[in-house]
């Protein structure tokens, strides 16, 4: 079934494919709206969200505010979505940086082949002061 982003009774309704997006970062990014907003996160069928958000105050929004707020959660579940992809590719080399950072010297070779520089600097003169 087709879903279409909707405002319905002052309720910002936005539909997420299960395979498009993940769980953690559909909260992730509602975690930002948790403050002035209700949210709501629920299935409308087996391959998608059905995620809501509505004002916690009495006060309506006005047509161009929930406008504005359709269009900014569904550029941050994007941006949320796109932060968890990252995160998941580069988890290899964080791992990698945070184990050579506490190695305490215990990997620190010099890299293969010699280092050189065009303009003749040679790193065997340096002295570690």
């Amino acid at each position: 079934m087709q879903y279409k982003n909707e405002i319905k009774n002052d309720e910002i309704i936005v539909f997420a494919d299960t395979s498009l997006y993940s769980k953690d970062s559909i909260f992730k990014c509602l975690y930002w709206y948790g403050d002035k907003y209700h949210t709501n996160v629920s299935f409308a069928d087996n391959n998608t969200y059905r995620v809501s958000v509505k004002p916690l105050s009495t006060n309506q929004l006005s047509q161009e505010e929930q406008q504005y707020l359709l269009l900014k959660l569904e550029r941050d579940l994007v941006d949320y979505n796109l932060r968890d992809i990252v995160t998941k590719e580069t988890q290899n080399v964080r791992d990698l940086l945070i184990a050579k950072a506490f190695s305490n010297g215990e990997f620190d070779e010099l890299p293969p082949g010699d280092v050189s520089d065009p303009l003749g600097f040679n790193i065997n003169q340096l002295k570690n002061d």
